[in-house]
């Protein structure tokens, strides 16, 4: 499958540099390459194998310190650190300053720029200005976005 050949190469493009990133989490080229790369997915192989490359156990997805979530609409359907996430509509999900986020992540899709939203550290409950690299794709309405 095409997916998988891909997966492999943005492992060996990122196997090592996400570990010694420039930031707490990674840096913008890195969810950039990311972002192209699960939209990629989207675009040649469908949504459902975009999902399934994400929550790979074995694939660069799942391991990176980034958050990366794709939606379906505004409903998360894949989530590779917090898989509890999954089906949450973030039409109707603010972060910490009170605000709707699918707007915010919606318009930084369509611009390919970053959705700036505070948020907090699932494993650490701190509270963290994320920002997400978001991007949509041409095919089964999916918005990736990737935070560091």
């Amino acid at each position: 499958m095409s997916h998988y050949r891909h997966l492999l190469a943005v492992s060996a493009i990122f196997g090592a540099s996400l570990c010694y990133a420039g930031s707490d989490f990674g840096t913008r080229a890195e969810a950039e390459e990311l972002a192209h790369a699960v939209i990629e997915i989207v675009e040649n192989d469908g949504i459902a194998a975009a999902v399934t490359a994400i929550i790979d156990p074995d694939g660069p997805f799942r391991h990176s310190r980034m958050g990366i979530n794709l939606f379906g609409g505004s409903f998360v359907i894949a989530d590779n650190r917090e898989p509890e996430t999954v089906a949450a509509d973030y039409s109707e999900t603010a972060d910490l300053t009170g605000q709707l986020v699918w707007p915010i992540i919606s318009a930084a899709a369509e611009a390919q720029d970053d959705a700036v939203l505070l948020w907090y550290h699932y494993d650490t409950q701190e509270h963290y200005t994320y920002h997400c690299f978001s991007l949509r794709a041409d095919r089964d309405d999916g918005t990736v976005m990737v935070c560091r």
